[in-house]
């Protein structure tokens, strides 16, 4: 091999050190679901969570929207003709995606999603501290189950994530 050659191949050390710095994701870009009723979930989440809907088409027979819940997050339901969600399931039973969680900007956030969650009768759960953060779970327009979430500042996601260690937390 020519020393030219061998100048532009990098060691396996120095390929590790600039992978280990290299973030290659910051966030999930969409979450694709069905829904029965678009104009009924566009306006929970625009209610509730004051999110704006950044593309509605029509093709192809089918709708589908972008719902832009968060800086770097949007939904992305789809409404299909012949297509139902398929309501109110056990965890683990929904499919290949079981739910997702939303993450509350502030505490005071995270309180107030949950004022209005329960507020629409939408609340589904009561909030629980699970060490680095509190959750609670709320059903959508298609009784499809979610999570809001705060993570605490400065607490390892690690503290906490075994159930017998989480307690159950009344909001002010």
């Amino acid at each position: 091999m020519n020393e030219t050659k061998a100048q532009q191949i990098p060691n396996v050390s120095e390929m590790d050190e600039r992978e280990a710095k290299l973030q290659l994701l910051n966030d999930i870009n969409h979450l694709t679901f069905v829904t029965a009723d678009m104009d009924r979930l566009i306006s929970f989440y625009e209610r509730v969570f004051e999110a704006r809907t950044t593309v509605d088409l029509e093709e192809e027979g089918l709708r589908h929207v972008f719902i832009e819940v968060g800086p770097h997050t949007v939904l992305h339901p789809f409404q299909v003709p012949g297509v139902e969600p398929p309501g109110p399931q056990p965890m683990f039973g929904r499919g290949r995606l079981d739910h997702f969680a939303l993450n509350a900007e502030s505490e005071e956030a995270f309180q107030e999603l949950h004022r209005r969650i329960a507020a629409e009768g939408a609340l589904d759960s009561v909030v629980t501290d699970m060490g680095s953060m509190l959750i609670f779970s709320f059903l959508d327009p298609d009784e499809g189950r979610h999570e809001v979430v705060w993570r605490k500042p400065g607490v390892p996601v690690e503290a906490g994530l075994r159930q017998a260690e989480w307690s159950t937390v009344e909001l002010p």
